[in-house]
């Protein structure tokens, strides 16, 4: 089975401390940028389905706007209560200046 890789911007659409999400196959991703490294994460919090997209960048950690949960970016463990389920994590490499994805399949 090949890979499947997917584009989610382009690099000049984000620069350092921003995020972005877009919409593949009903699915909400989210591409956050922490001083140049990548992440891709649901865009959603475990515990109130909140878009994490509303909520802010804290080092490598994202916080939920809501009530104030926060999760690692890179392993999508919650780090701080009320959430205690993981969110979504998925790969990303940087091709010709793409930000690409790897989906939820």
């Amino acid at each position: 089975m090949t890979e499947r890789w997917i584009k989610a911007a382009d690099t000049a659409e984000l620069p350092p401390g921003s995020m972005k999400r877009f919409d593949y196959e009903q699915h909400r991703y989210l591409i956050v940028n922490v001083d140049g490294q990548i992440y891709a994460v649901d865009d959603q919090c475990t515990h109130e389905d909140v878009s994490l997209y509303l909520g802010c960048i804290e080092d490598h950690n994202i916080k939920c706007s809501l009530h104030g949960s926060r999760f690692c970016l890179k392993t999508g463990r919650p780090l701080e209560e009320p959430a205690d389920e993981p969110i979504g994590t998925y790969p990303v490499k940087i091709d010709d200046n793409q930000i690409l994805i790897q989906p939820k399949i």
